[in-house]
């Protein structure tokens, strides 16, 4: 190992003065959320709660399960179940 382990030492604890917020923890938030919020949204847009308007509801649940993983997206196809459906 190189340097002085004091100056090693000093360099993590800049390093991690720098950091505002944990990255690793903001993905596992996401990832919570856009687990909820899709099985919220599958309930809301399935198929079978909507038989006069089925083909409108199987679009979005293709979408909604598409984008299952993506928390931005699923916030905007809530907000097109919202208007398409209700």
């Amino acid at each position: 190992m190189k340097g002085n382990p004091i100056s090693r030492f000093f360099a993590r604890l800049r390093f991690r003065c720098t950091i505002k917020k944990d990255e690793s923890t903001n993905v596992i938030d996401s990832m919570v959320k856009a687990r909820r919020l899709y099985k919220e949204l599958s309930l809301a847009a399935h198929p079978d709660k909507h038989p006069d308007r089925i083909t409108e509801a199987e679009d979005l649940m293709q979408r909604i399960t598409a984008s299952r993983h993506n928390y931005e997206e699923l916030l905007s196809l809530k907000k097109e179940v919202e208007l398409k459906l209700r």
